[in-house]
């Protein structure tokens, strides 16, 4: 029950800081380069925390009393469908959306960044 509830806080935490990375990203994209690398950044942004927010929603409802290999299996089911999620946003993103590259790929590198960083406390164990 304490370790659920300790990945529910730093899914929330994830999902948070994903958004600040979207919105900052957004900023700096407005002061270097107007409004539409502003536009490109959130979406590059936004790309990553719709991807986590799929998968935790995925992953973690319903997985309580399960046997192990199925919950593996759900981690493997929702991280291959979490990657095809975000190719097919990236490809909204660039066909229909029209962004700029460049800033929306920094901006989703930098929430994908942001994920890896967030977890580092969880899986070096700093919390038990």
């Amino acid at each position: 029950m304490l370790t659920q509830i300790r990945f529910k806080r730093s899914t929330r935490n994830i999902l948070v800081l994903q958004i600040l990375v979207a919105l900052i990203g957004a900023g700096i994209g407005f002061a270097l380069g107007g409004a539409t690398n502003a536009f490109s950044a959130f979406v590059g942004g936004s790309i990553s925390f719709i991807a986590t927010a799929f998968f935790a929603l995925r992953v973690f409802s319903g997985r309580r009393g399960q046997p192990a290999k199925q919950i593996v299996r759900g981690f493997y089911a929702g991280e291959m469908q979490k990657i095809l999620l975000t190719i097919a946003l990236f490809l909204v993103a660039i066909v229909w959306l029209k962004v700029e590259f460049l800033p929306m790929f920094l901006t989703y590198m930098a929430g994908l960044l942001a994920f890896w960083l967030a977890l580092l406390p969880v899986l070096s164990g700093v919390h038990e």
